[in-house]
């Protein structure tokens, strides 16, 4: 909903610039706070509240807070305390000035934020513990800086500058988590993270993780049934709590269970949004990619609302693609970024400000293959020996590497020795915050809206993850992995939902980029296009060639063409396009964000 912004300096100068280059993050107001010591600056974006009662830098006593977020049980919270606003701004204030930093792990909700005490002279930084608001921070000419966005930091100075150890884990994982980012001297605070600083100093007196809390097990028992329940009713208060606000709210609609039945609580509450489906230009008649743009019109006409169906082509996506990482920031392996970013610039279009999606289904109720089978340092093995290994061995990164890396910043506490649960906690810090949550954040704060994740409030997260692994992704008595993925969540909402919604496949929102580059044996791809030509192009950089260890002949043979795939039927089927095409949008996605941040390697 906003950006943060501070630097341990008088500095105002600097911080307009920052505020300035976040202005999408904000457009309804901003405001600067400066002493001799520190200066904050702050982007408004206004949902719940008057913007007249929402100006930032907030100032309460001898608190001064800058805060990015929304707090959904600010109402309850705020029960205690004499409010003169409706925004949870002030009772974040007074419940700082009351409790400390304590009264952070009472907040369910998302939020960066910054705290400074005028008396102590420290400041508290701090992002939720699911990781949906970022908050970057570094040292710049010996003094700290933070901000909701890495722009904002390149803006004053902070170099354009490749970290070594961030881009191994990339080439590895396709994404970073923990502290790094892909610029040197660019760190981020994990989900859940707390440091306190001496702002005379600029040391760190302190840090802890909201995420180290044990879960509340007394409830459990192997009622499916109930528990099943149980579980509906939570969605409804989630969803519920997430349509606080006075602007219009748009639903991203998949097809899936995760987001339909936030469709259907919504209806429950009483609501009707407008629904938003991407729908794509495809080469293949046969193809399953528009399979849920028309599982979204059957689900349009059944709960009455109306469906926007946003319409891509390869022209689409090749003029989207460099303002996509611009607005991501970092690369990112995948291929449906531009889709995302070409779906919120079409709702912003139609008076959107706030977003619902179903992000962190399938990480709270055991949605993925590999849930049926929990091993997470099995999964990076897999990864590492999937990935390609460069030659440049300042460049690599092991098995242990990533492992010793994972455990240096991964709160463990919540660990349970519930490999199902912990497996899916780990997952939930890593690939759901830093990939999933943080792109939808990136890319609809990039058109001034605001996502919101109702599978991702503290009330339905806490009790779901608290469900033993067994009944998620094991049958319990036999000891064998279940046929089926988030068999809990199917239970909550049979009879409710459609059967072919129940049962349907996960697709997610990938472009048709398979068909377009390689095609197959049977239907060969063109050998020109419009994505192609983009490729050619971009790819022939000699830089990126010595450093991903590709040529010319790779590009085409290798990436566009995939001249090395076997012959159809071949039982060998793992390299039909699948380590190529990874192995591409690694390069493309890297490529194309240091051509828009110039970024020195």
């Amino acid at each position: 909903m906003c950006a943060i912004h501070g630097i341990f300096k008088k500095d105002v100068d600097s911080i307009i610039k920052m505020v300035a280059i976040a202005h999408h993050r904000g457009p309804d107001g901003r405001g600067t706070w400066h002493d001799e010591f520190i200066t904050l600056g702050h982007n408004l974006l206004s949902i719940v509240d008057d913007e007249k009662n929402s100006i930032q830098p907030w100032e309460h006593n001898n608190l001064i807070l800058v805060y990015n977020g929304e707090i959904y049980n600010y109402k309850e919270l705020g029960e205690e305390f004499e409010l003169t606003t409706n925004t949870d701004t002030e009772v974040i204030a007074r419940g700082f000035e009351k409790y400390g930093q304590d009264f952070l792990d009472k907040l369910d909700g998302m939020f960066g934020l910054a705290v400074y005490d005028k008396l102590t002279k420290q400041l508290t930084l701090a992002r939720d513990s699911n990781g949906i608001k970022p908050v970057y921070y570094g040292f710049h000419n010996h003094n700290l800086c933070f901000s909701s966005e890495i722009k904002s930091l390149l803006g004053i100075g902070f170099k354009k500058q490749v970290c070594k150890q961030a881009f191994a884990h990339y080439q590895k994982a396709g994404y970073n988590s923990g502290y790094l980012t892909m610029f040197e001297g660019i760190h981020k605070l994990v989900p859940g993270e707390v440091r306190v600083y001496d702002v005379i100093e600029g040391n760190l007196v302190s840090k802890r993780n909201l995420n180290n809390y044990k879960y509340d097990t007394e409830w459990v028992s192997d009622d499916t049934t109930k528990i099943a329940e149980r579980i509906r009713e939570l969605v409804n208060k989630a969803v519920n709590q997430t349509l606080m606000g006075r602007r219009n709210i748009g639903l991203f609609l998949s097809g899936g269970i995760d987001s339909t039945s936030i469709l259907y609580e919504m209806k429950e509450l009483g609501v009707k949004p407008n629904t938003f489906t991407s729908e794509f230009e495809l080469l293949d008649p046969k193809s399953r990619l528009n399979q849920d743009s028309d599982l979204a019109k059957g689900l349009t006409e059944r709960f009455e609302v109306f469906n926007n169906t946003v319409k891509q082509t390869q022209q689409d996506y090749v003029d989207s693609i460099e303002n996509t990482f611009y607005a991501l920031e970092e690369p990112r392996q995948g291929k449906s970024f531009p889709t995302y970013y070409n779906t919120n610039k079409f709702i912003s279009q139609n008076n959107i400000t706030v977003t619902l999606a179903g992000d962190g289904g399938d990480e709270l109720f055991a949605g993925y293959k590999h849930h049926k089978f929990p091993d997470w340092q099995g999964k990076l093995e897999a990864l590492c020996r999937n990935n390609r290994e460069l030659n440049n061995p300042e460049l690599c990164c092991s098995i242990n590497d990533m492992m010793d890396y994972l455990h240096e910043w991964l709160p463990t506490e919540p660990m349970t020795g519930d490999k199902v649960n912990d497996f899916m906690y780990i997952e939930s810090l890593n690939s759901l915050a830093e990939d999933f949550l943080i792109r939808n954040d990136k890319l609809g704060m990039h058109f001034s809206m605001e996502g919101r994740f109702p599978y991702m409030n503290k009330c339905i997260r806490d009790f779901v993850r608290a469900i033993p692994g067994d009944l998620k992704a094991t049958h319990k008595f036999h000891k064998q992995p279940l046929k089926e993925n988030k068999m809990l969540q199917k239970m909550a909402y049979k009879n409710r939902l459609p059967d072919n919604i129940l049962n349907h496949v996960k697709t997610g929102w990938r472009f048709p980029t398979d068909e377009i580059l390689i095609g197959n044996r049977l239907a060969p791809a063109p050998d020109n296009s419009v994505l192609k030509d983009y490729i050619r192009e971009i790819l022939k950089d000699k830089t990126l060639q010595d450093l991903f260890e590709y040529n010319d002949s790779d590009i085409e043979n290798k990436y566009l063409n995939n001249k090395d795939h076997p012959p159809v039927g071949s039982k060998n089927k793992a390299d039909i396009g699948l380590k190529s095409q990874k192995e591409l949008f690694i390069i493309l996605n890297f490529a194309v964000w240091k051509k828009v941040f110039e970024v020195s390697i």
